[in-house]
């Protein structure tokens, strides 16, 4: 992973940082990586591309970690990485889509982004994508898309630009549970690569495909703690407010979907006991898919109100809150929920390292207290 991609980001992020302090703004990286399929199966294991996108974030990260740029507070640079289907070396398609990735280089270059900069890989597979993307960009309407620039950077000659996910066998595939309703939860304060890639592998959990007649419209379900159970937070007077959180989870969700606004948005608070408001607001995407972002008050959530959800998606280090979410709904005679585990994110030999432990420089990217503690440090130097 590292030698593959370690040149070009880098190198991206470096400049991107550049441009960033120069504007004195936030400027968004999307990291698009292709990867291609093993097998003939088009269901994707979850375990391979969890690991794919993990060890991505993870460099990324440490990258960022050791060229001193910020990708969490006053985001220098504010990374999401986007997965689409290699068009030159995996050519299958049956016309559906079974997961929550972008299903082609198209969907990607018509997903609508006003793109000012395209970076790429000084090679000729990397070359070739980029001229497929490029002959296909069709960017808002308001753009001019002759002020993009393309910049291409050199890379060492082993470096690849795809990823090969396996696939597991095609009795594994048949065996298969297709989700069409899954959950996650968690407070997303400062959202940072851990809350990115918990999103991202709740979007790949989804199954898009629903049977002839079904009626029933995929669904994703984002509890969001509401700002009343954060009191006891450290710094908390750097929280964001639920409104703020549910904005970023929606605006990075869309765009791991491919989308940058849905097709309709609402709006709902509704009384649930004397005197407390829990707001919904609801996304529907044009591919169908329905996204609801609710406000909760405990640890539970509409996985204990809602018994059409089927999946819930979840860290390594709330396991315990998914036992108790099953025994809840069991007490209900509801089926328990499959639970998919997101590993937290860690710089390890495996992505390339020293095997060092983390540092915690690291650890801070990715923990949003940390973020808050380096706010309240910055406010009080500032004073």
């Amino acid at each position: 992973m590292k030698a593959s991609y370690a040149s070009i980001i880098t190198q991206t992020l470096r400049k991107a940082a550049e441009i960033s302090s120069s504007f004195s703004t936030v400027l968004i990286l999307d990291v698009a990586i292709p990867y291609r399929a093993l097998g003939d199966s088009k269901a994707h294991s979850y375990a391979d591309l969890q690991s794919l996108l993990g060890q991505i974030y993870t460099l990324i990260c440490t990258l960022c970690t050791d060229c001193s740029i910020d990708v969490q507070y006053d985001n220098d640079v504010d990374v999401r990485v986007l997965l689409f289907k290699d068009p030159i070396h995996d050519s299958s398609d049956d016309g559906n889509a079974h997961v929550g990735t972008l299903d082609s280089l198209q969907q990607l270059a018509r997903c609508g982004r006003p793109w000012q900069k395209v970076c790429a890989m000084d090679c000729e597979q990397s070359e070739i994508l980029l001229q497929l993307f490029l002959r296909l960009y069709k960017p808002p309407v308001d753009v001019d898309r002759s002020r993009m620039v393309v910049e291409r950077f050199s890379v060492k000659e082993t470096s690849q630009t795809d990823i090969d996910v396996p696939l597991p066998s095609t009795s594994q595939a048949e065996s298969r549970t297709h989700h069409t309703s899954v959950a996650v939860g968690g407070t997303f304060d400062h959202l940072h690569s851990g809350h990115k890639l918990l999103l991202s592998m709740t979007a790949l959990v989804l199954d898009r495909t629903t049977g002839p007649g079904s009626g029933s419209k995929p669904s994703i379900t984002v509890g969001i703690t509401g700002d009343e159970l954060l009191e006891n937070k450290k710094f908390r007077e750097n929280l964001q407010s639920w409104d703020q959180r549910q904005a970023a989870v929606q605006i990075f969700l869309l765009a791991f979907l491919g989308k940058d606004a849905p097709s309709e948005q609402d709006f709902a608070a509704r009384e649930v006991e004397p005197g407390r408001q829990q707001r919904t607001v609801y996304n529907l995407l044009s591919s169908g898919i329905a996204i609801r972002y609710v406000e909760i008050f405990d640890a539970f959530g509409p996985t204990v109100t809602d018994e059409t959800i089927t999946a819930l998606v979840l860290s390594g280090e709330t396991r315990a809150g998914g036992k108790a979410v099953n025994e809840k709904r069991g007490e209900k005679g509801w089926a328990p929920l499959d639970i998919f585990e997101v590993d937290v994110l860690d710089s390890s030999p495996d992505d390339g390292d020293t095997g060092k432990p983390p540092s915690q420089d690291f650890q801070n990217k990715i923990s949003s207290t940390a973020i808050r503690q380096r706010i309240e440090q910055r406010s009080r130097t500032s004073n």
